[in-house]
């Protein structure tokens, strides 16, 4: 295989580590020894991030499996070839020494990017001078919505319903996955409402905080005496006292 710069050779590679699940990183490269001070790279070799072996410096306590590196040697060596003037493939490891996920991949920071339209309001909202915290909030609406849209599309037995102020932000919501329904079906005869959280911070950050949404939730209870999670539900204060 051949590539006509390095830097089409580390793309090449960081787009199959994408659909695979893992990422890339650039082990060592080798220069011209002859023109030193140009500093003209003749070989790369990239390698999977959990190449090597280390432990995490978080605690035990906190971080069940402090294992960073599982001495990975998944691997991709290019070299310069002079005559043709192109970078070939000289060596390839494709087996990994830990489980990849192409589903997962999304949530590495390297493989995170912004859609247009978030690049789009951003930039036009820095331009009207309107702060980051309120551009925050109104990507967040954005994207919770979005989620419900995308969910229901998966899965027709997914339901959700919000309900939203003049300035289209969220005033509460409500949503219910599939399995839910079906455990619903099943241990129906107990149910209650458990306002006895005041906020979800996980939540918190997805829908608008300006407010101060209020987490409550349905809680059933199956045959063996174990209250099982329904639904939650995202109120404001406004809305709470209704809620009652």
């Amino acid at each position: 295989m051949n590539f006509d710069s390095l830097h089409l050779a580390q793309d090449f590679y960081a787009n199959y580590a994408k659909k695979v699940g893992f990422v890339t990183k650039v082990r060592n490269t080798n220069f011209d020894m002859m023109r030193k001070e140009a500093k003209i790279p003749v070989n790369q070799s990239l390698h999977c991030t959990r190449e090597g072996y280390r432990e995490s410096r978080v605690k035990v306590a906190t971080r069940a499996n402090r294992i960073i590196a599982t001495r990975c040697r998944a691997r991709m060596y290019v070299m310069l070839d002079r005559e043709k003037e192109c970078w070939v493939v000289s060596r390839l490891e494709l087996r990994h020494f830990h489980p990849c996920s192409a589903k997962k991949a999304v949530h590495y920071h390297e493989y995170r990017e912004l859609t247009m339209h978030a690049k789009c309001v951003i930039t036009d909202n820095d331009e009207a001078g309107i702060r980051p915290n309120k551009t925050y909030l109104a990507l967040a609406n954005d994207g919770m919505m979005t989620y419900f849209v995308r969910i229901k599309e998966i899965n027709p037995n997914f339901f959700y319903a919000i309900d939203v102020d003049d300035a289209n932000k969220f005033r509460s919501a409500l949503w219910v996955y599939a399995r839910c329904r079906a455990l619903y079906e099943y241990y129906r005869d107990v149910v209650s409402f458990d306002t006895t959280y005041k906020r979800n911070m996980s939540v918190y950050l997805l829908v608008n905080c300006k407010h101060g949404l209020s987490f409550a939730s349905f809680v059933g209870v199956n045959h063996h005496g174990i209250t099982l999670f329904i639904t939650p539900v995202q109120l404001t204060s406004k809305c709470t006292g209704s809620s009652k």
